[in-house]
């Protein structure tokens, strides 16, 4: 009998101390430690993650030399198409990266640039179609560990499209933001090697696309993003691309992360700036006859695919000023509460 009492005292008390961790409004409290799991069970959008054809088309050891790379380029039948895009121009600066966006099944890829401070959308040929204004973090360098305060540089994908909506954010002294549109509508998380918590969204802070203000994340526009995840794909291609500066901090740090000229120039606040960057010129389209083309590759990587995360917390506002709320749209699933960036 005593047994018996002292076990439904401890299942009322474990029942009580569960309830506790949720507001009246349903708002589930959360520490930083707990993001993970807290990310990973916040609902995807099911619009933006259906699953794609995996490519079919031959390995990378057959795409070994820029040679073959080229050669299958201009034997797939929309050379055109890929003599008109950016991939021959990263295959002379990173052949590891042209290959990867090669077999990729996606429909498109992203690049985040650090230098020109731009996100630009491309298909899967390499030909821009979108460029929107970004924020990324104040601190630079590539990411390296948990609470850095950094971006991570480097070749990634897309890993989950989420409505952020009603997030929120933890501050690192675990104090819970009541304001909700801090990440903006969406929010595509990057996965990475380093953190599962960075990615791009929107923003209530509407004047820092254009500048170094960030904890980590990449934040543009909320009418971009809500554009933006019409094209994302889960496991599409995203590569963050250091800046001139960023490779220096890398580089005195003992790290090498591949810095690609992509032909934006360097972004200075207020126009979109003459290329004054340290990097050389982007390199010639390597689409001249004289190119060796060795046996075509295999064209069947040329399959189509079908058509077509989080812990960055907004710059913070000055302590006389509330921030910038960001207009909602219709809430779609419960909100969720986000730590300080890492």
């Amino acid at each position: 009998m005593r047994n018996s009492a002292l076990f439904l005292a401890a299942a009322t008390l474990l029942f009580t101390s569960a309830c506790s961790s949720k507001s009246d409004s349903g708002t589930v409290t959360i520490s930083p430690d707990s993001v993970v799991t807290a990310m990973d069970t916040a609902k995807a959008l099911t619009d933006s993650v259906a699953p794609v054809k995996t490519a079919s088309g031959p390995q990378l050891d057959s795409l070994a030399s820029a040679e073959t790379t080229l050669a299958f380029m201009k034997n797939s039948g929309h050379w055109d198409a890929y003599q008109s895009g950016i991939i021959p121009t990263i295959m002379e600066q990173n052949l590891d990266y042209a290959r990867r966006l090669l077999r990729s099944p996606h429909a498109h890829f992203i690049i985040v640039d650090k230098q020109s401070m731009n996100v630009i959308l491309y298909d899967k040929y390499g030909r821009e179609e979108k460029c929107y204004l970004m924020a990324c973090s104040k601190y630079y360098g590539t990411k390296h560990k948990r609470r850095d305060n950094r971006t991570p540089e480097g070749f990634f994908s897309a890993e989950g499209i989420y409505n952020s909506t009603d997030w929120l954010y933890t501050n690192d002294d675990g104090y819970t933001s009541p304001a909700r549109g801090q990440f903006g509508p969406r929010f595509i998380r990057l996965k990475t090697p380093v953190t599962t918590q960075v990615g791009i969204h929107g923003t209530a802070a509407r004047h820092s696309p254009g500048h170094r203000a960030s904890h980590g994340c990449i934040r543009i526009q909320n009418e971009q993003i809500l554009e933006l995840v019409k094209y994302a794909k889960v496991g599409m291609p995203i590569i963050v691309n250091p800046s001139d500066r960023d490779r220096k901090v890398n580089e005195s740090e003992g790290y090498s992360i591949p810095q690609l000229n992509i032909g934006k120039g360097t972004y200075t606040p207020g126009t979109r700036g003459k290329d004054n960057s340290e990097s050389a010129k982007p390199a010639k389209k390597a689409a001249t006859d004289s190119a060796k083309t060795s046996a075509p590759a295999d064209k069947a990587i040329e399959a189509e695919s079908g058509k077509a995360n989080n812990s960055e917390k907004t710059a913070e506002p000055e302590k006389t000023k509330e921030p910038e709320k960001a207009k909602e749209p219709t809430k779609t699933e419960p909100a969720k509460t986000e730590p300080a960036q890492e």
